[in-house]
């Protein structure tokens, strides 16, 4: 019998619904974490019945890969084998899904999923966007990076646990703002992000944030910088009013003489 060949053009993108990723964190929090992936390749079938089906785990630059069978006969790694031990927090880890051909053109994408967040306890603790993290800032309270899923507020791990920290009412009123800002300043004026990209993280923070709760409008097209200034001026003071930062300076001096 001839092998059935898959002949797809081009790449599908596959859907939440059809590649979503659950965490479960270790009882002991110095223990890696594990997943579970939930699949639907139907849509896949019959042509693509022998393409393999791989999970990567991944952060900045390390990676994990994790060989979930084929279309037509997925397999799940034991619990074992799907531990993320090469990871320090399984909160800044992301999932990509690939599915290849072994026919045709072996080795080629097929379909994929990519920059998939987990779901997991603490989902409802993330809806204002930020993620922080302890390191070694050498007398700074706190600095901004960037990866491929936005900005992470960095915090001096010395000054008593970043995620403390980044939810006092000190730090929200003095450095929120200012965080803003500079995370706009990179996405419009560096990276000439635009608010329908989905590829670039901006388009999360306009949708889920700053056009659904500021109510904001799109901002300028791409090269008009001071347009775009003035635009991210009205977004950090929309923030300050809308998120009463001042209140939240108030409430941190109170009870001091």
């Amino acid at each position: 019998m001839p092998i059935q060949r898959i002949n797809f053009t081009s790449r599908r993108k596959l859907t939440r619904e059809q590649a979503n990723v659950l965490i479960h964190p270790a009882a002991d929090p110095t223990a890696p974490a594990s997943f579970d992936v939930q699949l639907d390749l139907n849509g896949l079938r019959p042509r693509g019945d022998a393409a393999r089906v791989f999970v990567e785990a991944y952060h900045q630059t390390t990676r994990m890969r994790f060989d979930f069978g084929t279309v037509a006969a997925p397999i799940c790694p034991i619990p074992l084998e799907r531990r993320l031990h090469e990871f320090e927090d399984w909160k800044f880890v992301r999932f990509r899904v690939k599915v290849t051909d072994v026919t045709e053109t072996p080795g080629r994408i097929i379909a994929w999923a990519n920059q998939i967040k987990p779901t997991g306890p603490d989902d409802q603790n993330q809806s204002d966007l930020l993620r922080f993290k302890d390191d070694d800032l050498y007398g700074r309270l706190w600095d901004l990076v960037y990866d491929e899923e936005g900005p992470i507020v960095l915090i001096e791990r010395t000054a008593g646990g970043a995620q403390k920290v980044g939810r006092d009412s000190h730090f929200i009123a003095a450095a929120y703002p200012e965080i803003l800002r500079r995370a706009l300043d990179n996405a419009l004026l560096e990276e000439k992000a635009v608010h329908d990209d989905p590829e670039h993280w901006f388009k999360t923070w306009y949708d889920g944030f700053l056009k659904a709760k500021l109510g904001l409008p799109e901002p300028p097209a791409a090269g008009y910088d001071p347009a775009r200034r003035v635009w991210i001026n009205k977004a950090v003071n929309a923030f300050a009013t809308k998120f009463q930062v001042v209140s939240h300076w108030a409430d941190s001096q109170s009870g001091k003489d």
